[in-house]
């Protein structure tokens, strides 16, 4: 039996000897095939390689450069009527966009350069869905199929050590915060309502026509802005993915929509920025003279619908004047608990709005009685957010960013008006966010973890809360990829987090720059 049970025992050690021999074989196999993906990828760039390099070599004073990117955010389910919107789709975004960045070398300082986009988003297309409509009304939801959304920009610039100046359409990025607090110069496409974010602004933003011209006097820096064209915000449309839930018909009768023109001088816009320098301290400050980018419904009449009277209302855009001021500092924290020394950057960021125009319930109601009014009041607004970013040990960052947004002399049934709190006298946004990179990857995966809690003041009180789970890995210089996760939860139907609260979405991006 003792041998019987020796020769069991040494046929098993036989094998599981033989399992690891071919285990670690395959598992070296498998390692090679990464391998030789990853240097694959590391070299991927076909754009750059067969194109970008041979136009380049042959027309030696034109640069170009660009990115294609494909993401999709896929719903978690479906849900049928949700408000006023039919969410029986499944995706929300299957956007592909290419990007072609072009500069021309003139003279000496003198270039042209351009910026050109090419959109699809499949969502229309690709899903049966009947909730899906905004491409019949505009098919720039689905596709950038016009001369304004296909030329992004094209300006010419002229530099000098002292002295830039940019003629032609062309964005401006004052702010760097989440939210937009002083970045007021160009108008947003906001098609992806509440997912969008402050790293998208930069494709987002709806570049306008304009002079740009920026001064260098030592340590501080004087631009000015001459805007010929105006861009007005747009949002999700009635019929797209993001489309709000809270958004019904209007009975009113609306009688057309004035927006400034081009060709008439007094709707053209300024803009004055001044900063600073001094050491580890920059500040600045900011006046705009502009139109708001969103009208304003004033009523000029009542008519009968049926039996019902009903508001004449025209759509109007506002004159506004923007005081805005800004402030960075960076430093190092000394011996701090736990992480010793800790590199810090401050920042600051605010803005007040002279004139805001608001519709007004009380004054509506009272027009339907015949009292003679537009239904409009003017109130000032102060947006404003404060920011610190540290860099932890392990190369994790952490950001904190109060975010203030607030109706001065408020009063109840006031609409929503450019800077003011979001359907209540104020709104505080405490943006929390961290990202660390993995060393095993040699810091090619990361992960980013960002929540925005909503608090409205002083009636509303909970807003929800929307939080945004990212894991990013980077295959090369040139390709890189990301999954992501955003929820939102808790707030009511009529909150502004709140009414999204069945629209959780899973993600993902895949981005090739050349």
């Amino acid at each position: 039996m003792f041998e019987g049970g020796m020769m069991q025992n040494l046929v098993k050690l036989f094998f599981l000897t033989m399992l690891m021999v071919l285990g670690a074989a395959q598992a070296s196999t498998l390692s090679n095939t990464l391998s030789k993906i990853d240097r694959s990828l590391a070299t991927f760039d076909p754009l750059g390689k067969y194109i970008r390099k041979p136009v380049e070599k042959a027309i030696p004073r034109l640069k170009f450069r660009g990115f294609v990117r494909q993401w999709s955010d896929m719903l978690l389910e479906k849900n049928g009527t949700i408000g006023s919107v039919n969410q029986d789709y499944r995706f929300l975004q299957l956007q592909n966009l290419f990007e072609l960045q072009t500069s021309y070398y003139v003279a000496p300082g003198i270039d042209v350069n351009a910026v050109s986009h090419i959109m699809y988003d499949g969502v229309y297309d690709w899903q049966n869905s009947d909730g899906l409509s905004a491409d019949r009304s505009d098919r720039t939801n689905e596709l950038y199929n016009t001369s304004e959304r296909i030329l992004r920009e094209f300006y010419v610039s002229y530099r000098k050590p002292s002295f830039d100046l940019k003629i032609g359409k062309q964005q401006v990025a004052w702010g760097k915060m989440d939210g937009q607090f002083i970045d007021i110069v160009n108008g947003m496409d906001r098609r992806e309502s509440v997912q969008l974010e402050s790293e998208d602004y930069e494709w987002r933003r709806l570049p306008t026509w304009m002079a740009n011209a920026t001064v260098y006097l030592g340590k501080t820096t004087v631009q000015m802005l001459y805007i010929i064209d105006f861009e007005h915000d747009r949002g999700a449309a009635p019929g797209s993915p993001w489309a709000s839930p809270l958004s019904v018909a209007s009975k009113n009768i609306t009688v057309g929509t004035s927006r400034p023109d081009a060709d008439t001088f007094r709707d053209h816009q300024y803009g004055l920025r001044i900063d600073r320098s001094a050491g580890a301290l920059t500040y600045g400050f900011a006046y705009m003279y502009a139109w708001d980018k969103n009208p304003v419904e004033r009523i000029v009449g009542t008519a009968l619908s049926g039996s019902e009277t009903v508001l004449q209302v025209h759509n109007r855009h506002e004159r506004l004047h923007h005081f805005g001021a800004t402030a960075d500092y960076a430093t190092t924290l000394q011996n701090m608990p736990w992480v010793g020394n800790v590199p810090a950057v401050f920042r600051i960021e605010a803005l007040y709005t002279n004139g805001v125009r608001f519709t007004d319930a009380d004054k509506r109601t009272a027009a339907l009685s015949g009292t003679l009014t537009d239904g409009t009041v003017k109130r000032d607004t102060v947006r404003a957010a404060a920011a610190v970013e540290l860099a932890l040990p392990s190369r994790t960052t952490f950001i904190f960013q109060g975010s203030w947004y607030q109706t001065l002399n408020y009063k109840e049934g006031l609409g929503y008006g450019f800077g003011g709190g979001i359907s209540d006298e104020w709104s505080f946004i405490p943006l929390i966010h961290a990202s660390r990179p993995f060393a095993f990857s040699k810091d090619r995966l990361k992960l980013e973890v960002t929540a925005f809690p909503l608090i409205n003041g002083s009636d509303t009180g909970w807003g929800g809360l929307k939080t945004k789970v990212r894991l990013r890995y980077k295959f090369s210089q040139f390709l890189n990829g990301e999954f992501r996760y955003t929820g939102y939860d808790t707030g009511g139907a009529n909150d502004y987090y709140g009414q999204y609260n069945q629209y959780d979405n899973f993600g993902w991006e895949l981005n090739y720059e050349f």
